[in-house]
């Protein structure tokens, strides 16, 4: 340990030519000068226990003794930005250690046995012993722009890498960066993120009894089942992808080809793939199985370009009759507001749901719909069924002729489902096969309408 310290950060001099002392000595004021060194802003990868997910820090170090450190997580301030000052140090311990060795109100919650766990505390924290987190940490090896650390009492891996002004000015827009680009890689609305191997064995992704972005993860074979083959993981999210705490070694126990995968960076079509391997990727699952999920509305997007051919025809006839169509010698007078397909939990079925800005109403017609294969997808109705539609469904299905023609065109042969993002897909293009002209953007929201 003190013989590499000696050689990082600083050029490399005769090794032996200083007593170990002397070599420790240059090590910490070289580690030092490294801190401080371009602005000394780094970010840091924080992991206080293998029951938490990871937590970000932006730490500034100043050549007085103090550092700022930034972090916005559920575990400090509510939730809520903060940032506080405190002092830090490069000390001696068997080799070199930073310290925060004041009390930091951003930091320090972590490594206080006396802290009563929030909502990311978990199974192996319990009140009493807090997070079981570090303040101290033992430097292992750097470059110029990554230090690679060890928590003092844990022994967890911590990166902590330069951060430029360049990627965010100030310390508060970073995490709005942040929480933009995992809203982007992310939805907790979707269920069954697909991880694949370089050997092309998949995996199945969630999160563990909660969203996916929460980084507490949940891993198991295709096929098979979380009980029976269930591993988990904890992880970090930065704007540039996903880091485990530790090595996913399970990806390694079925083929020699594949490797324990740690880090993923995000692509431009929104997956992740695999820095160990540059092969092993995570994305969404496949369209139709996205479009099939049933905590999932999809609303039918009424924008210039995201609408064509017959869809924005009926649609703007819907618009019309509902305000103009009489019932009773009397207007509807209904302003349409939205369609949406989706699941009817309440009815165990598909539906075209519908909103019109009266009251309460709301409608459903039902309809079946089979998937084809990942990205085609097919509808049918039976106006004679059980349960065609809901007494609302009934009424706008029987009074508007333009809502049974926009039936009747989803039920017209097979649609292509696409997305340019294959993480979260949303928005998905559903385009009709036998008329390409007919297609239309459907967005889903953070709850179902």
């Amino acid at each position: 340990m003190l013989s590499l310290a000696a050689c990082a950060p600083s050029e490399v001099d005769d090794l032996f030519d200083d007593s170990p002392a002397v070599r420790l000595d240059k090590a910490l004021k070289n580690y030092t000068e490294l801190f401080q060194a371009d602005g000394g802003r780094w970010l840091m990868q924080y992991f206080c226990n293998a029951g938490e997910p990871g937590y970000n820090y932006i730490m500034t170090f100043h050549g007085d003794g103090t550092v700022d450190i930034s972090t916005k997580n559920s575990e400090v301030n509510g939730g809520a930005f903060i940032t506080d000052k405190s002092t830090w140090e490069v000390v001696s311990d068997y080799g070199p250690v930073l310290s925060f060795n004041t009390y930091n109100r951003a930091f320090h919650v972590f490594s206080n046995p006396e802290i009563e766990l929030g909502t990311a505390g978990t199974s192996s924290s319990t009140y009493g012993k807090g997070h079981e987190g570090d303040y101290e940490f033992v430097i292992i090896s750097n470059t110029e722009n990554q230090v690679k650390l060890r928590g003092k009492k844990t022994g967890i891996t911590i990166l902590m890498s330069r951060l430029s002004t360049a990627v965010a000015p100030t310390d508060e827009e970073y995490f709005s960066i942040l929480n933009n680009v995992l809203n982007l890689t992310f939805s907790n609305r979707v269920n069954d993120y697909i991880l694949t191997t370089a050997s092309g064995k998949r995996y199945i992704c969630n999160g563990d009894g909660g969203p996916i972005n929460s980084m507490f993860w949940s891993f198991y074979p295709e096929g098979s089942s979380l009980l029976d083959s269930g591993e988990y993981m904890n992880a970090i999210f930065t704007v540039n992808g996903v880091h485990f705490m530790e090595p996913l070694d399970f990806l390694t126990e079925y083929d020699e080809n594949d490797v324990a995968a740690q880090s993923f960076e995000i692509q431009p079509d929104g997956t992740l793939l695999c820095v160990e391997d540059g092969v092993t990727t995570i994305k969404g699952p496949a369209f139709a199985d996205l479009f099939h999920q049933k905590q999932i509305g999809w609303t039918f997007s009424k924008a210039d370009g995201e609408i064509s051919g017959d869809f924005l025809t009926l649609f703007n006839q819907i618009v019309t009759e509902a305000k103009n169509t009489k019932v009773n010698n009397k207007p509807l007078n209904y302003t349409f507001q939205w369609l949406q397909l989706g699941y009817d939990n309440t009815k165990a079925k598909y539906r075209l749901y519908f909103r019109f800005h009266t009251g309460n109403n709301y409608g459903s017609i039902y309809l079946d719909h089979e998937i084809i294969d990942d990205h085609t997808i097919k509808f049918s109705f039976d106006p004679n069924a059980d349960t065609p539609y809901d007494t609302n469904g009934g009424r706008i299905y029987g009074w508007l002729p333009s809502m049974r023609s926009m039936v009747d065109l989803l039920c017209t042969g097979e649609y292509e489902l696409s997305a340019d993002n294959l993480m979260v897909s949303n928005p998905m293009i559903l385009r009709s096969k036998s008329n390409p002209n007919n297609f239309v953007f459907l967005s889903y929201t953070t709850s179902q309408m």
